[in-house]
């Protein structure tokens, strides 16, 4: 089974199998798209007896255009790892090893105190007798003692790493452009890099009703980031758009960020 907690709330939910929490994130992530919002989950692989097989943290919707399925990866599809010779529940292995000790203490008391029959003729068989039972002992606590040891650590959940984040400076400045963008205002002239040509950012003047961030990728020196916009041109008419605009960092700038390359609007879908 699956169990969810969504970091913001502490709200808890489980799900039986990996289709069913496939289909509740694919739901958050398209709820976030709407409204332009992320949200971080701590995700739990139980097994039969609610203990632990895996954890991991995950954020929606990816930065990097990743579905669902892509960013689960192998989650949810592990077993249990044990070792080969793991065998029954703790309590057994603790009885195991104390059962092992006593054979131990049993052993060394045979040797340090010898009874008549251990000074015949067969002392020498006996003691190589006895020594093979230490080193089995000393074996077998050992195998013993590793088992629970690894058990602790499997009891500890494991923490990914989560997805990377949204540039938040980047789109805020992108945000304040995409008005004045298309209102063909003379401000543009603020959030373009003088290497371009001011023509190349003229559009149909309309007013923006809604912007949803829809894809984010960044490199070491830009960030590209795609919008869908809706927008109520002049004659009340409305029509949905796809902007992509390229960015980069800039200290001279009014805003830190500069447009470095010119937009490409398109239809949407």
């Amino acid at each position: 089974m699956f169990r969810i907690t969504r970091l913001s709330t502490g709200q808890q939910r489980d799900f039986q199998n990996r289709e069913e929490l496939e289909f509740f994130l694919e739901g958050e992530e398209n709820r976030c798209l709407q409204l332009n919002t992320t949200a971080t989950f701590q995700l739990f692989h139980l097994d039969k007896n609610e203990e632990l097989v895996e954890s991991m943290e995950l954020t929606i919707p990816s930065s990097g255009d990743q579905d669902v399925k892509e960013l689960l990866g192998e989650f949810g599809l592990k077993k249990d790892k044990k070792f080969f010779w793991s065998r029954g529940t703790k309590q057994e292995n603790a009885q195991r090893v104390q059962k092992k000790k006593q054979e131990l203490s049993k052993a060394k008391k045979s040797m340090s105190n010898p009874t008549p029959s251990a000074r015949t003729t067969h002392n020498s068989s006996n003691r190589f007798w006895v020594m093979v039972a230490l080193l089995f002992s000393f074996s077998s606590l050992a195998i013993s003692l590793t088992n629970l040891y690894n058990n602790k650590v499997e009891d500890k959940p494991k923490v990914e790493q989560a997805q990377t984040t949204i540039d938040q400076g980047a789109n805020v400045f992108c945000r304040y452009f995409i008005s004045n963008y298309f209102a063909n205002s003379s401000a543009r002239e603020d959030f373009i890099s003088n290497s371009l040509d001011l023509k190349q950012f003229d559009t149909d003047k309309a007013t923006t009703v809604s912007v949803l961030l829809e894809k984010e990728v960044m490199t070491k020196k830009v960030t590209t980031l795609t919008y869908v916009i809706n927008c109520r041109y002049d004659d009340n008419s409305t029509a949905n758009k796809r902007l992509t605009l390229t960015v980069k960092q800039n200290k001279e700038a009014k805003y830190g960020y500069l447009v470095s390359k010119a937009p490409k609007l398109t239809a949407y879908p």
